[in-house]
C-alpha cells in the first residue's frame, strides 16, 4: 500500500502545482481553457478521495463509510472522461461556445454522447463493490471498477473514433496531440488491469493533464504560435515590400529613361527638326503622365490605408464618366490591334449622387488594367442599372480578351505589391496596387467587385454600387467622345496681371511658360514675404497662383494674412501645390483658397480655370 500512496501523493503534488501555475499564468479563457479547469479540478478531487480512500480502508472503518469514500472517487473517474471527450472534440473542431452547456447541446452526437454519460453514471450506483480488505488493498474492488474502466475504455474508443472519421482536415499537430493521448490512456488502463495493487488510474489522469497542459493549454505555447505567425507575416511583408520597392525601380526608371533620354537628345541633337521634336515631347508627355499615374497610387494606397479616405459625394452623370473613359482608354491603346466597346444602357437615371471621383478611378483602374494584359481582340465596358425607388444599382461589367489569369494567381489580384506571373513574364507596367485601390473604394462605397477569368481566353470584372437618384430622366443615348489630341482655345487675357509664387525657380519657369500661351503679364515672387509685401504695396493682381509648402511662410499662412488685409483687393487665389493626395483639394478650399491645381500642372484644368474668371 505505501509505494502505490506514494505515487498517489507525489501525483496530488505535482497535480497542485500545476494547479497553481495554470491559473497564475492562464490569460486566456475559451470554452476549451474552461474545459480543461474542470478537469484539473476534477483530477484534484478524484487523488485525494483516492488517498483517503486507501486510508479509510487500511484503518478498518465502518463499510457503509468505506463504500461511500470508494464510491465518490470512482465517479470522479467518469466525470473526468466525459469531460476529456468534450476537450477533445473542442480541440480538434475549433469549437466556440460560452459554456459547457452550449457544447453539451452543440449537435446530435455530443448529445447522444451525454446521454450515455449521464446514463453510465447513474447506473454505476446500482453496480456492487467487492467487501474492501484493509491488510491487502486492490484499486480495483470489484464489479463497480471493472464498469468505471470499462467506460473509461469505451470513452477513449470514441475519441479515437471521432478522430478517424470526422477531424481529416484537422492540422496534423492536433491529431498527433490526440494519438499520443489516446496511446498514454491505453497503456495506463492495461497497466491498472495488469497490476491492481497500484494506483495507476489516477496517476495517469495526472500525467495526461500535464501532457494537455504542456502540449496545448500553456499560454506560452499560444504566444510562442502568434509570435511565430507575426514573424511570418512580417517575413512575407518585408519580401513584398522589397519586390514592390524593385518593381517600384523598375516601373520609376521606365518613363524616367524616356523623360531624360529624350530631352537629352532635342538638347544635343545639332540637327533640330519641328516635326520629330513634337514626337519626341509627346513620347515625353505620355511617359510624364506614366510617372504621375505610379506617384498617384502610391499616395492613394497610403491615404487609403491611414484610415483617412471619405467619399466625396455630389451630383454627377454616368454618361460624363463613360464619355471621359472611353477618351482617356482609346489614347492607352493607341495603335494597337483592340477595339473599345461602350454599352450604356440609355434608362440609366441621367443624373445621380455619390463619389464620381472614386467611381470613375475604379472603371479606369480595370480598363486600365484590361489594357495593360490584351494584346488583340476587343474590351467592353457593360453599364446597366435596376431602378429601386430613389436609388439605382449600377452594374458595371468590363470584358477583354487578354491573357487571362491562372487560378493559381486568383487569390493575389486584390493584395498589396503582389503582381501576377503573366506581368513580371511580359515585362507589364503597373506598380500592382491599381486593383488593390478598386477593391478599397467599392469596399467604402458598400459595393461589391469580383471577376471570372479563363487562361489565354480572357478576363470579366464585375463591380455592382447603388446610388441616389437626383433626375429620373433617363440617360439616353451618349454621344461620341471628342478626341483630346485637338489644341486648345487660349484666351487672350491682354492686360490682365498674374502672379507666381513658388520657392523653386524651375516650377515658376513651368507656369510662367504655360500663362504665356494666355498673353498674360506674369510677374513673380520666390517667397510668401515678397508675396504679401507686392500686394501691400499697391501692385494688382487679376489671379494669384500661390504654392503650399515654402520656407518661412507657407502658402496657407500667406493666404490667411492676404485674406485680412483691409482695403486691399485680393483676387482669386489658387493653391498650386504638389500636395495631391486624396482629399487635398478639399482642405485647400476650406482653407479659403478659390482653386486648387495640382503640379505637375494639367494644362486642360488650368484652363477651365482661366476660362472661368476670364471668359467674359
Amino acid at each position: 500500500m505505501l509505494s502505490g500512496l506514494m505515487l498517489t501523493i507525489g501525483s496530488l503534488l505535482f497535480i497542485i502545482l500545476l494547479f497553481i501555475v495554470y491559473f497564475s499564468k492562464q490569460r486566456f479563457l475559451s470554452i476549451r481553457n474552461k474545459i480543461y479547469r474542470y478537469m484539473l479540478v476534477v483530477e484534484i478531487v478524484l487523488i485525494i478521495s483516492e488517498i483517503i480512500a486507501s486510508f479509510v480502508v487500511y484503518f478498518g472503518f465502518n463499510d457503509i463509510i468505506n463504500l461511500i469514500v470508494y464510491r465518490l472517487h470512482w465517479s470522479t473517474g467518469i466525470i473526468w472522461f466525459s469531460l476529456l471527450y468534450y476537450y477533445s472534440l473542442v480541440f480538434l473542431d475549433n469549437l466556440k461556445a460560452n459554456n459547457l452547456m452550449e457544447i453539451v447541446v452543440k449537435n446530435k452526437r455530443t448529445k447522444v454522447m451525454t446521454i450515455i454519460f449521464i446514463a453510465c453514471f447513474i447506473l454505476y450506483f446500482f453496480v456492487p463493490f467487492e467487501r474492501l480488505d484493509g491488510l491487502n488493498i486492490s484499486y480495483i474492488p470489484g464489479a463497480a471498477s471493472y464498469f468505471v474502466l470499462s467506460f473509461c475504455a469505451f470513452v477513449v474508443f470514441m475519441i479515437a473514433t471521432y478522430t478517424l472519421r470526422n477531424a481529416k482536415d484537422a492540422p496534423l499537430r492536433k491529431k498527433v496531440s490526440i494519438w499520443l493521448m489516446i496511446v498514454e490512456l491505453a497503456i495506463i488502463l492495461g497497466l491498472q488491469l495488469t497490476f491492481p495493487y497500484v494506483a495507476f488510474s489516477a496517476i495517469g489522469a495526472a500525467v495526461q493533464m500535464f501532457f494537455l497542459y504542456f502540449n496545448i493549454e500553456n499560454p506560452d505555447l499560444k504566444i510562442i504560435s502568434e509570435l511565430e505567425m507575426v514573424k511570418e507575416q512580417t517575413e512575407r511583408s518585408n519580401k513584398a515590400k522589397s519586390d514592390f520597392l524593385s518593381n517600384m525601380s523598375h516601373e520609376i526608371r521606365s518613363p524616367m529613361n524616356a523623360i531624360v533620354g529624350l530631352s537629352e537628345s532635342l538638347l544635343n541633337d545639332p540637327n533640330f527638326d519641328e516635326e520629330s521634336a513634337r514626337t519626341d515631347i509627346k513620347h515625353i508627355s505620355s511617359a510624364g503622365n506614366s510617372l504621375l499615374d505610379i506617384i498617384n497610387n502610391i499616395l492613394d494606397i497610403s491615404k487609403i490605408e491611414s484610415g483617412k479616405e471619405t467619399l466625396d459625394l455630389k451630383e454627377y452623370s454616368i454618361g460624363n464618366i463613360a464619355m471621359e473613359l472611353a477618351s482617356i482608354i482609346e489614347a492607352r491603346i493607341g495603335d494597337r490591334p483592340i477595339k473599345l466597346i461602350m454599352d450604356v444602357d440609355t434608362n440609366i437615371p441621367s443624373k445621380l449622387y455619390g463619389d464620381s471621383t472614386k467611381l470613375f478611378q475604379i472603371l479606369l483602374n480595370i480598363l486600365t488594367n484590361s489594357v495593360k494584359y490584351t494584346e488583340v481582340g476587343k474590351i467592353k465596358l457593360t453599364i446597366t442599372g435596376d431602378v429601386l425607388g430613389d436609388k439605382v444599382n449600377l452594374h458595371f461589367k468590363v470584358a477583354d480578351t487578354g491573357y487571362g489569369i491562372k487560378k493559381e494567381d486568383y487569390d493575389k489580384l486584390f493584395e498589396k505589391f503582389s503582381r501576377l506571373d503573366t506581368a513580371t513574364k511580359n515585362e507589364i507596367e503597373g506598380t500592382g496596387l491599381g486593383l488593390v485601390i478598386t477593391k478599397k473604394y467599392v469596399d467604402l462605397m458598400g459595393g461589391k467587385i469580383w471577376f471570372e477569368s479563363e487562361w489565354e481566353v480572357g478576363t470579366t470584372f464585375f463591380v455592382d454600387v447603388t446610388q441616389k437618384i437626383v433626375s429620373m430622366e433617363k440617360l439616353g443615348v451618349i454621344t461620341e467622345p471628342q478626341k483630346n489630341d485637338k489644341e486648345l482655345d487660349y484666351l487672350d487675357c491682354t492686360g490682365k496681371r498674374a502672379l507666381i509664387v513658388d520657392d523653386n525657380k524651375l516650377n515658376i519657369k513651368v507656369a510662367k511658360r504655360l500663362l504665356e500661351s494666355y498673353k498674360f503679364d506674369i510677374d513673380t515672387s520666390s517667397s510668401g514675404k515678397n508675396c504679401i509685401y507686392k500686394v501691400k504695396e499697391g501692385t494688382n493682381y487679376d489671379i494669384i497662383f500661390l504654392d503650399h509648402m515654402m520656407p518661412e511662410m507657407d502658402g496657407i499662412e500667406v493666404l490667411h494674412v492676404l485674406k485680412k488685409l483691409d482695403g486691399y483687393k485680393i483676387p482669386p487665389i489658387v493653391a498650386l501645390t504638389a500636395n495631391a493626395i486624396t482629399g487635398m483639394k478639399e482642405m485647400y478650399l476650406k482653407e479659403g483658397f478659390d482653386e486648387y491645381l495640382s503640379k505637375p500642372i494639367n494644362v486642360p484644368e488650368l484652363n477651365k480655370i482661366i476660362e472661368k474668371y476670364f471668359g467674359n
